[in-house]
C-alpha cells in the first residue's frame, strides 16, 4: 500500500468535496493519506481526516458577479512573497517526516513543487487541465482571464507523471500521461433517484446575482434558489439556506438547473439528466470553459449575460435538451474509482 501525499486547492469547495471522495476511497484501500490543504478545503477536510495540515492557498476577488483580476493577480503575489515560503517549508518537513511514496494535487502547486524537489513522483487530478487539451472559443471580454490560467497550469503544474482529469466529455488523449474521467459524485446525489416535478433548481454563490431572482418573478414557474443564505418565500421563488439533505432532494427532483459555472453542481445536473441554464462567474475562465462544454454537448447553455428573453428560450427548449442527456453517461462510480487507483499504483 502506497504513503500519498494530498495537495488541495482551497479556492471553493469543489476541489474539497470531490477530493473527499477520492481519499475515502484510499484509505478504504489501505493507502495512508497525508492531505495539505489552504482555505476552504482545510477547513472542510479537517472536520473528517486528522492527517491534515493547513498551508496558504491563493484566492480570487470579487466584485459582483466576476473575478477582480488585477487586484487577485495582486492578492496572490502577496501570498507567494510573504506566506507561500512559510507553507512551502512546512510542506518540506511534511515530506520529511511521511516518506510518501507519491503526491496527488488537486491544483496546489506549493506541495507539486515541493514533491519535484523531492524527486517524489506527482500526479494532477483536476478538471482545469481541461483548457489544454478542449476544444473552445475565448470571447474577447475574457481574453485576459484565460491566458492568465493557461500560464499558471503550464508553470505550476508542470512536469506531473500523471494527468488525470476530470471531464463531461468522453475524450481521450493521444499523450500516454493524458487520461479523462468522468466526474466523481457525492453520494447524496447518487442516493436520490432522479424525477421531474415543476420547480426550476437555482444555485448561485454571487450576492450580485440577486437581480437574477427579479427577473424569474416574471415567470410562471416556481424557483428553489440556493446561494444566498437565507430562508423564506417572496411569490415563486422559495430561497433555502444549505442542508445538504434537502439540495440534493430538490436538483434531483426539479426540471432544470440554473447555476454559475461552477464544475460539481454542473456535474451533479449532468449525473441526473437535468437541462442546465450557465451563467459563468466573469473572468474565471474554468467556469466559461465548463459553460461551453455543456453548449456544445447540447445539454443546455451558457451566456456571460442574462436577461429575461434568454431564460424564455432556454425553458423553450428544455425538452430538446432532455432528450440529448439521455445519451449521457455519467460512468460508474466504482470504476471510477478504481481507474483512477490503477493510474497511480502504475506510477509506484
Amino acid at each position: 500500500m502506497a504513503r500519498i501525499l494530498y495537495g488541495l486547492c482551497g479556492e471553493g469547495l469543489g476541489h474539497a468535496s470531490r477530493s473527499r471522495i477520492l481519499i475515502h476511497y484510499l484509505k478504504q484501500k489501505g493507502h495512508e493519506v497525508f492531505i495539505v490543504a489552504g482555505g476552504k478545503a482545510y477547513h472542510y477536510l479537517s472536520r473528517e481526516f486528522e492527517q491534515i495540515e493547513q498551508i496558504e492557498s491563493p484566492r480570487f476577488e470579487y466584485k459582483g458577479n466576476q473575478v477582480r483580476l488585477f487586484y487577485s493577480c495582486l492578492n496572490m503575489l502577496y501570498t507567494t512573497i510573504a506566506k507561500t515560503p512559510t507553507s512551502f517549508r512546512r510542506v518540506r518537513a511534511i515530506i520529511r517526516d511521511f516518506k510518501p511514496d507519491i503526491l496527488i494535487t488537486d491544483s496546489e502547486p506549493i506541495s507539486h513543487v515541493a514533491a519535484r524537489l523531492h524527486q517524489i513522483k506527482r500526479v494532477s487530478i483536476d478538471n482545469p487541465q481541461a483548457l489544454l487539451h478542449r476544444t473552445y472559443t475565448v470571447p474577447l471580454e475574457e481574453f485576459v482571464p484565460w491566458l492568465t490560467l493557461l500560464i499558471a497550469l503550464k508553470v505550476f503544474m508542470y512536469g506531473a507523471d500523471k494527468y488525470l482529469i476530470y471531464d463531461f466529455s468522453d475524450k481521450t488523449s493521444k499523450n500516454k500521461t493524458v487520461m479523462f474521467f468522468k466526474p466523481l459524485i457525492q453520494e447524496g446525489i447518487r442516493k436520490n433517484h432522479p424525477t421531474t416535478k415543476d420547480h426550476i433548481f437555482v444555485y448561485q454563490t454571487s450576492q450580485s446575482m440577486a437581480f437574477l431572482c427579479d427577473i424569474l418573478k416574471h415567470f410562471d414557474e416556481t424557483f428553489i434558489v440556493y446561494g444566498f443564505n437565507k430562508t423564506h418565500t417572496d411569490g415563486n421563488i422559495i430561497y433555502k439556506s444549505f442542508n445538504d439533505d434537502e439540495f440534493y432532494t430538490d436538483i434531483a427532483t426539479c426540471k432544470a438547473v440554473i447555476t454559475n459555472g461552477g464544475f460539481t453542481v454542473i456535474s451533479e445536473a449532468l449525473y441526473l439528466k437535468k437541462p442546465i441554464c450557465s451563467l459563468p462567474i466573469r473572468h474565471q475562465f474554468e467556469q466559461v470553459l465548463n459553460g461551453q462544454c455543456i453548449e456544445q454537448l447540447g445539454f443546455g447553455e451558457y451566456h456571460l449575460t442574462v436577461d429575461e428573453q434568454i431564460l424564455r428560450t432556454f425553458f423553450a427548449n428544455l425538452e430538446r435538451y432532455q432528450h440529448n442527456l439521455q445519451g449521457y453517461n455519467p460512468g460508474k462510480q466504482d470504476e471510477i474509482l478504481k481507474h483512477i487507483e490503477q493510474e497511480i499504483e502504475c506510477l509506484l
